[in-house]
């Protein structure tokens, strides 16, 4: 082996420097593929690995630029204090970066962020040495390096402009993606101990069964009593798209305060609930609810109640789950796929193509074509989900969280900012949106009976969904005891179910007032005209079809618990 070189990148120090660094340059690209490739979320998202080996590789880069230029007879070291100023901040932020994911329980990071400390140490210790060094230099009269270089051709060009670029672009990088990733790792650790998990988990098997992650359970007055009255309905509340079980907590609260137990379910990925695997299908998810269900264990009743997506869910629910055990479905603001309701809308001539492709689907599921409605929007939406879950990690969403003034209950609001938005949410969504939100309402026409697509063909309505099931509720009720509240149905019904079904809408949206919602522009009231005209199009549809015992509440005056206005959080309220 050759003598190693004192106060050089041969030395000891410099060459386990180049093998720390190498290591976070196979790191950083490894988990650049893996984050893009692998077919199912991850627990921590690679991407934050990705940052901190990022963060890890340029602070080695720069250990290795600073030991090179230590008293080199061909090199000059500039900014020796913003040097050592420099390599102590990023030491301290390797400390945050260590307790704050250690006491967030991510072990994977914590490790990757404690070992910034040793290029930022050599750093430090390395600037303060040629600094001494110049020093001594001056006082024994030596003439400086610097004068000489500048002087100079070819090769000392290249040094003079590496020594005075490099370090502030570094610098720059460093401290910035440092100070955010610190920001996260400190966020996380608060969240951490200020919010515990409320409800229970429940391990629920995927994959055909080969796979094991845990959904979270959040009941609300739902007690021993509650389990041995095995009469007693058991509301089960699905959330939105995005939307962590916090956003229906106050919705909960105020059906248990009324004496029925409630029940939220974080879908993969959300609140409290493991990521799951995926690519799993959407009868997977409903499937997967229905285990956990099981499994909690909730044998009552259940009455389904569905907050926008979520009571597309509910639908796919009565589809593929247990049904039979269902008495009642609540809807809050659904519909089966707003994008292709916004286009239709706006009367787009390809959504208009691609509807025809439904008007002869066959029964089965695997029939359904998979149609794009809006291609462009749709790769919008998840280049969007795609590129904040790349930069989650970074804490840069959280300044995206509001205030939520409306948010109830306020003494939740920061658990649910917790919950809403950060490294776990930005993957749901993205996997859910791509992998299977999109695929949702495509699960759902596999199962469209010949008697409500004729009436959904005869009102001219672009989309279809199922009727649900006749034997709904059987489990628990005989069919007498369901009954239409204005007499007998139809001659000719859509739907053969007597399910009780509730429609609640908010009106706000039913508005076509563009001056009540700030609208000026007069192409974006043309379009806001057509979209509250078919929202509401679309409840009435919905009670039409869906059961033969189905009402539609619109909440078009102001909420009577605070008169507050009745917009798309009155769910919260």
């Amino acid at each position: 082996m050759w003598p190693l070189r004192k106060h050089t990148v041969f030395s000891v120090p410099g060459i386990a420097l180049v093998l720390l660094t190498a290591a976070y340059a196979i790191a950083f690209f490894a988990y650049i593929g893996v984050a893009v490739s692998r077919g199912r979320l991850v627990k921590h998202n690679e991407f934050l690995y990705m940052w901190l080996a990022f963060v890890g590789l340029a602070l080695g880069l720069q250990a290795l630029f600073v030991i090179s230029a230590y008293r080199a007879t061909s090199r000059y070291l500039h900014w020796t204090v913003p040097w050592i100023a420099y390599g102590a901040v990023m030491a301290v932020f390797s400390l945050c970066i260590l307790g704050g994911y250690a006491a967030a329980g991510d072990a994977a990071a914590a490790v990757w962020g404690a070992f910034w400390i040793v290029p930022a140490a050599a750093m430090a210790v390395y600037a303060a040495r040629a600094r001494r060094g110049y020093a001594v230099d001056r006082i024994m009269g030596i003439p400086e390096l610097r004068p000489r270089l500048a002087e100079s051709r070819g090769k000392a060009l290249l040094y003079v402009a590496l020594d005075n670029v490099f370090p502030w672009v570094g610098w720059f990088l460093g401290l910035f993606f440092g100070l955010l990733l610190v920001i996260q790792a400190l966020s996380l650790a608060s969240d951490h101990r200020l919010y515990t998990q409320p409800g229970t988990l429940v391990p629920v098997q995927t994959n055909g069964g080969e796979d094991w992650y845990n959904l979270h359970v959040w009941c609300h007055g739902y007690g021993p009593a509650e389990q041995r009255d095995k009469s007693k309905p058991v509301f089960v509340l699905l959330t939105d798209f995005g939307m962590p079980s916090t956003s229906m907590e106050g919705l909960a609260r105020g059906i248990a305060s009324n004496g029925h137990p409630a029940c939220i379910i974080d879908r993969p990925g959300y609140g409290w609930s493991d990521p799951g695997y995926w690519e799993q299908s959407p009868s997977d998810v409903v499937k997967s609810i229905n285990q956990a269900l099981a499994k909690y264990p909730i044998n009552n009743p259940i009455v389904l109640v569905g907050w926008g997506e979520g009571g597309v869910w509910a639908q796919l629910y009565m589809q593929v789950a247990d049904y039979t055990r269902v008495v009642g479905v609540v809807l809050l603001d659904t519909y089966p796929n707003m994008e292709i309701l916004q286009t239709f809308a706006l009367n787009r001539t390809t959504t208009l193509q691609n509807l025809r492709q439904f008007r002869s689907l066959g029964s089965a599921a695997d029939d359904v074509p998979a149609v794009h409605f809006d291609a462009s929007l749709e790769q919008q939406i998840s280049r969007d989900y795609s590129n904040w879950r790349a930069v989650s990690p970074l804490a840069l969403h959280r300044t995206r969280n509001g205030d939520w003034p409306e948010f109830k209950p306020q003494t939740s609001l920061g658990m649910h900012r917790s919950l809403f938005r950060n490294n776990m949410y930005y993957q749901a969504t993205y996997f859910e949106f791509g992998g299977t939100g999109a695929n949702l309402y495509q699960a759902l026409l596999g199962y469209v009976a010949p008697s409500t697509d004729a009436v959904l063909v005869y009102h001219h309505w672009p989309l279809r969904w199922p009727a649900l099931r006749a034997e709904s509720g059987s489990a628990f009720l005989s069919s007498g005891s369901l009954k239409r509240r204005d007499g007998s149905p139809p001659a000719a019904p859509a739907s053969n179910s007597k399910l009780p079904v509730v429609i609640i809408a908010s009106g706000k949206q039913f508005n076509s007032d563009c001056n009540a919602h700030g609208i000026s522009n007069s192409e974006d009231c043309t379009k806001w005209k057509a979209f509250s005209w078919f929202y509401y199009r679309q409840q009435v549809e919905y009670q039409q079809t869906l059961s033969q015992n189905a009402a539609l509440l619109a909440c078009t005056s102001p909420v009577p618990e605070d008169n507050s206005e009745c917009d798309a959080d009155f769910v919260w309220r």
